[in-house]
């Protein structure tokens, strides 16, 4: 049946709509229809409204084109994905920012677990004050407001510095966006294309046509930033965009790992050849000169405002500029074509991509009365994390290098971490089972490795005794709870889990990771993460981070991985 065109208008409720703060227009309902047997999304602009759109698109089913000019440097590509609740001179959080927050963390949970990426980091951020008079309005006026949100910073006089946000986090967007690429490129679904949007699309009552390439949709969604304001289709969108400039810094003897915000803000570069050295400084905020130099003037000034937040040594290596798609009164754009009911946007996440991208897809997908399927289905299996943590691991191991697996099991982490470091390394495989030791040696022997010892025995007993023994471990891997096919009733316990955990974070090498994963679904599971989580939050060393990612985020009884850092 050919896709028609409708006067209905479609219902939304407004309420929701006004919470959440997006721009609701009455439109004409588009009723979806089969092109070819499959129905297909086109997407124009490959940014974080673009590639988060695409992924809920295709979870739901839906063929997705993805169509880009894959400029060097755009807004997302440069973003440093921070996500945090408090902002603003007046020093607010967002009325809506835990429902937010709650769909981007199950968004890109969902996107971790397929890909075995690491993308999103939940850490606390910091904001200093930058003078007398805010430090007094954030007295008076925020913080009993804000409560438990935040955490009063102050020196050794007692006197206030500033404050912590607790729940802050930050996207990889570098990763999300060319690992968005490469997958829709495997599946030839991604077109590096300039359109010519007066030109190149057509509309009609069963499709939208594109020239070049020659794709039949049955929608088309511009997800293009700040090259929207001259779209024909949806003119003067956005309303108020910005420009912005960052610094890229190397910092060698800077060892802060958290983002600190004072006037401008310092956050630690999440990828790169040299990433452990490297700062990202930002952003100069211009509303009048919208061509994406760099200038003399916002490299000073923003190399003014570093001297504030530290006088450690910094040499430039990079200067970015880019302009973002921001609006008058502040709030994101979905919206449907009042005529073309085939057309859609989304515009205006401004600095705030990382946390909006995911609701604003989702509203769209709702304003097309597309089911998408996948949005409830981020119960993740066990062996999901177990990928997830693999990847984190290959990333911090190479040949020759010395890894424990501290809960051997069946021998499949021990197998990985005995691959990753080659006959030239060395790996120690713990457990305190007799069958698991067995079951791990026969795996060794039918692959021909020899470079592993196994130890049986409480791992916590062990790992204590190897602090006097060994240094530099690059890579420590847990996998709590019982081993699998054997005695449910023969569990890791939290007790002997938390002095092998700490005893871990002493041989772990610089730059070195452990993984953990906690199993909160049998007797004594859920008590065992508990104790890690704790422990987790009160670590006091600054040069251990922790990154926490559960499974699932509405199912209590999920595997959840912690992964320390050093």
């Amino acid at each position: 049946m050919p896709c028609t065109l409708s006067a209905e208008i479609f219902s939304v409720d407004r309420g929701l709509a006004c919470r959440i703060g997006y721009q609701w227009h009455k439109h004409r309902q588009y009723k979806s229809g089969n092109i070819n047997d499959m129905d297909i999304t086109i997407i124009v602009g490959q940014g974080l409204a673009g590639s988060v759109l695409a992924w809920r698109m295709h979870w739901a089913g839906y063929e997705v084109h993805i169509i880009d000019s894959d400029d060097r440097i755009t807004a997302s590509k440069i973003a440093a994905g921070l996500i945090t609740p408090v902002t603003g001179r007046r020093i607010t959080k967002s009325v809506d920012f835990d429902a937010l927050w709650k769909e981007a963390e199950d968004f890109y949970t969902q996107v971790e677990i397929e890909t075995g990426l690491q993308l999103l980091e939940r850490s606390p951020t910091e904001r200093y004050f930058i003078s007398s008079e805010e430090e007094h309005y954030f007295i008076q006026e925020r913080q009993c407001e804000l409560g438990d949100d935040v955490h009063l910073i102050t020196d050794k006089e007692n006197k206030p510095q500033g404050f912590q946000i607790k729940k802050a986090a930050r996207l990889n967007v570098t990763q999300f966006l060319s690992h968005t690429r490469r997958y829709f490129s495997s599946r030839r679904q991604y077109h590096r294309v300039n359109l010519n949007l007066d030109r190149d699309i057509r509309v009609t009552p069963d499709a939208v046509e594109l020239v070049n390439p020659e794709i039949s949709g049955n929608r088309l969604i511009f997800c293009t930033g700040y090259q929207s304001i001259n779209n024909p289709w949806f003119p003067g969108i956005p309303d108020a965009p910005v420009r912005g400039e960052m610094l890229c810094l190397e910092m060698p003897t800077r060892n802060e790992r958290i983002v600190r915000h004072q006037g401008f803000w310092l956050a630690p570069s999440l990828s790169g050849e040299h990433a452990e050295r490297e700062y990202i400084l930002g952003a100069t905020y211009d509303r009048q000169n919208l061509i994406p130099n760099t200038t003399d003037a916002g490299r000073d000034e923003l190399l003014k405002g570093l001297r504030i937040i530290t006088s450690e040594p910094a040499t430039l290596k990079g200067h970015f500029s880019a302009v973002r798609a921001g609006t008058k009164d502040r709030q994101p754009v979905v919206r449907i074509h009042h005529q073309y009911g085939r057309l859609a946007i989304i515009n205006g996440l401004g600095s705030k991509g990382s946390l909006l991208a995911p609701t604003a897809s989702k509203r769209l997908m709702e304003m097309f009365s597309l089911p998408s399927t996948k949005a409830d289905s981020t119960q993740a299996k066990p062996r999901s994390l177990t990928k997830l943590a693999h990847s984190i691991a290959r990333r911090a191991i190479k040949p020759g290098d010395l890894a424990i697996d501290a809960t051997a099991g069946n021998g499949h982490d021990t197998v990985f971490l005995a691959r990753c470091t080659q006959s030239g390394g060395r790996v120690l495989a713990i457990d305190r089972q007799q069958e698991a030791i067995q079951a791990t040696q026969a795996k060794l022997e039918a692959e021909g490795i020899q470079h592993v010892e196994t130890l049986e025995g409480d791992h916590g007993i062990i790992l204590n005794h190897l602090k006097s023994e060994l240094t530099g471990v690059r890579v420590i891997m847990f996998n709590l709870g019982y081993l699998p096919g054997g005695d449910k009733t023969q569990t890791t316990q939290a007790e002997s889990t938390i002095v092998a955990i700490k005893a871990g974070l002493t041989l772990l090498a610089q730059e070195g990771v452990m993984t953990v994963i906690a199993y909160r679904g049998h007797p004594g599971g859920q008590e065992e993460a508990t104790a890690v989580d704790d422990m987790a939050k009160n670590i006091t060393r600054k040069d251990i981070r922790v990154d926490v990612i559960p499974g699932t985020t509405d199912n209590g009884e999920s595997p959840i991985l912690y992964v320390f850092r050093r």
